[in-house]
């Protein structure tokens, strides 16, 4: 991934971190909270997301928040964020809400989201197989 779906002037107008600079924050942690919403939403959606995607967006926050704070020795401070997000990815991949970019459009996702992802090769089946050669034929 190139390029995180959130800056760090979105991520401060959420969170303040001390201790936390800006540079570890734009290099680490937006690109990990980025890597985060595509491991639990790429199989619905096409990844990446586009730079207008406001749920993409602030859960690219969240979860660089997330990381931030499992970090600490205060494991409290993370179950209640972790519970948040995991609700709000359920509520996604159950089809209970949708994402929306940033004038407010609906992005669904495939109809048939529950299925897994597609591939031209999934039910490909070999024309040889791995009997001995005088038992392979061609129809």
């Amino acid at each position: 991934m190139s390029v995180p779906y959130a800056t760090f002037a979105e991520f401060t107008m959420v969170y303040c971190f001390n201790g936390v600079s800006e540079a570890a924050i734009n290099s680490y942690w937006l690109f990990h909270g980025s890597g985060k919403v595509n491991e639990a939403l790429g199989h619905l959606y096409t990844t990446p997301f586009s730079s207008n995607n406001w749920t993409a967006k602030d859960l690219t926050i969240h979860y660089a928040a997330l990381g931030i704070l499992v970090r600490t020795l205060k494991v409290d401070d993370s179950v209640e964020l972790k519970k948040e997000l995991d609700g709000r990815v359920m509520d996604i991949t159950s089809g209970g809400h949708f994402m929306t970019s940033d004038l407010g459009v609906i992005l669904e996702p495939d109809k048939d989201f529950s299925k897994s992802a597609w591939s031209s090769t999934k039910d490909y089946e070999p024309t040889f197989n791995m009997l001995g050669s005088e038992e392979q034929f061609i129809d």
